[in-house]
């Protein structure tokens, strides 16, 4: 005999993304639906007709209010998002050959590449975020080039505060062209991001979604024992409730324990999934304040005093060493309380190793030689 299963199946999640092709004079905007692996359908691709004054020759000028308008135009519609995808004014992004020692982590290439790109740019340019390939091209031994792309945070921060105006979240912010489809059809191609990878992509969002991907399956696994549970222990009370079996007072006693019980589990659980939320969290907000502090520390050794030479620079996720060499040791202490001045310390730096060295020759000058570590607070 076949049991038929009389509890209702969940029905698969559906996810609705947009995306916002912001031109020069024209806006498209395409809206598809799909599961959380693949796109199934387009439901609209459209030019749009935005209000007088908030965006103008692909600038956009009122990040708020076009959040809001687009979330009240697609809700008139029957659609209802929760990702976006846009694409910004090819003219705005630079481009870069960079040089990096191999072997280095993630974390450390993003870093030196925005440094680098940085450097390069004229005094006074606005700090920028940075998203790379690596060039299949010979180099030197113990060296690999990448192309890096760089976007001002300022013009990025922007978009963002559209998406989440609109109660959206942010999946790619890339260049139009290179999420381009055909020639016409810009927004269709950023709004497939959400399911492939994009050539360029300025957040990282769908990395770290994928890695909190397991934990997510564990509290829903969870979440579904609870629910076998509760509904099992309900069904059991049920058919033990008749007068024949046991007295009244000692069924709701048992029913009453089995609910605690179930209570606890549901809130270790609710608990341990905010905690491992609240940890990742940090350390995203960490990851993001590291590369600004850290720039702020090389410039400072970039504009040393004179008579300080720098000779090797070394870092590891956001403790720092400088190794260098001074023509007294005034001059390295001269080179430590510039450092100390700016206030993105956890540990502020000191002056670990302080050596001279005899001159090479007699019409020479004695070297003193230090070291200097330091930690930024970013890591803490």
């Amino acid at each position: 005999m076949r049991w038929p299963f009389w509890l209702p199946r969940s029905r698969p999640r559906r996810l609705c993304v947009v995306g916002l092709d912001v031109g020069l004079e024209v806006y498209r905007l395409a809206v598809l639906v799909g599961t959380p692996t693949r796109p199934e359908s387009v439901c609209c691709a459209e030019l749009l007709s935005l209000p007088e004054g908030l965006v103008a020759h692909g600038e956009v000028l009122q990040p708020l209010a076009l959040g809001q308008w687009l979330h009240a135009y697609l809700q008139a519609k029957g659609y209802q998002p929760q990702a976006m995808c846009i694409g910004l004014n090819d003219a705005w992004v630079s481009h870069h050959t960079v040089s990096l020692t191999a072997g280095l982590s993630k974390d450390d290439v993003v870093f030196q590449l925005q440094v680098e790109v940085q450097s390069a740019l004229p005094d006074g340019a606005a700090e920028v975020c940075v998203d790379y390939d690596v060039i299949p091209e010979p180099a030197e031994a113990g060296e690999l080039l990448y192309q890096v792309q760089a976007l001002s945070r300022a013009r990025m921060e922007t978009v963002l505060r559209v998406a989440e105006s609109a109660g959206w979240l942010a999946l790619v912010v890339a260049p139009r062209r290179a999420a381009l489809a055909s020639p016409y059809d810009e927004a269709f191609g950023l709004a497939l991001g959400a399911w492939r990878e994009t050539a360029v992509n300025f957040l990282p969002h769908r990395s770290f979604m994928q890695a909190l991907l397991p934990y997510v399956w564990w509290l829903r696994v969870g979440v579904s024992v609870i629910v076998a549970t509760s509904l099992t222990a309900g069904s059991v009370g049920l058919f033990f409730s008749g007068p024949e079996t046991k007295p009244q007072h000692t069924d709701e006693w048992v029913s009453a324990a089995r609910a605690h019980e179930t209570a606890q589990q549901a809130h270790t659980q609710a608990k341990a999934a905010q905690q491992r939320g609240a940890e990742q969290s940090h350390w995203l907000k960490a990851h993001q304040a590291l590369p600004s502090q850290s720039l702020l520390w090389s410039r400072v050794l970039g504009q040393a005093a004179q008579g300080v030479r720098v000779v090797r620079l070394t870092q590891q996720a956001a403790h720092w060493t400088v190794h260098g060499e001074a023509l007294s040791p005034s001059h390295a202490q001269q080179l430590v309380a510039q450092l100390k001045a700016l206030d993105i310390w956890v540990q502020a730096p000191e002056l670990l190793q302080l050596h001279v060295m005899p001159a090479a020759s007699s019409a020479g000058l004695p070297v003193w030689q230090f070291r200097i570590e330091a930690n930024l607070k970013a890591g803490a």
